[in-house]
């Protein structure tokens, strides 16, 4: 208690408004500043922004009023951005996709017909897959497809 009044007999001096306020009041509504490591001028800067063309009767109320507004809308601030954040980032939600994942089924020999039917005209994605996983490329899209899918998607040589 005695570095918050030493801490408030620097400030008090340094922002008008405050000066007419008992030491001890003004200590303690300063006490959330103090406490996050402001140094007397920097908490004087804070004070000069909080009351901007106003002199407020009640200076130590004012602070604890206006700190205490500022902390809700922080808080309602981190609310908001936890619910506007991308799932794949939060623990729990990971979590549950892996509880959730099954096995892919086998691939029958209907899913590599089709897959070779419509793949001719998307030969990049062909050769992108090619390139991550070979043998399953070849497996779901045939050597042929997968040759002429990885010659168009070289850069020329020429």
């Amino acid at each position: 208690m005695a570095h918050d009044i030493e801490v408030a007999r620097q400030v008090r001096p340094l922002v008008g408004w405050t000066q007419r306020e008992g030491l001890r009041r003004l200590a303690f509504a300063l006490r959330p500043l103090i406490d996050r490591g402001l140094r007397p001028h920097d908490i004087a800067a804070e004070l000069v922004g909080l009351a901007v063309g106003r002199r407020p009767a009640r200076p130590a109320a004012y602070i604890t009023a206006a700190l205490g507004r500022d902390q809700r809308a922080e808080a309602a601030r981190r609310a908001e951005e936890d619910l506007a954040a991308d799932p794949a980032a939060h623990q729990e939600w990971q979590q549950w996709l892996r509880s959730r994942q099954v096995e892919d089924p086998p691939r029958t020999d209907d899913d590599r017909r089709r897959s070779r039917l419509h793949a001719w005209d998307r030969w990049r994605e062909v050769a992108a897959h090619y390139d991550e996983d070979p043998d399953d490329a070849l497996d779901l899209y045939g050597t042929r497809l997968c040759a002429y899918a990885v010659k168009r998607a070289a850069p020329s040589a020429w």
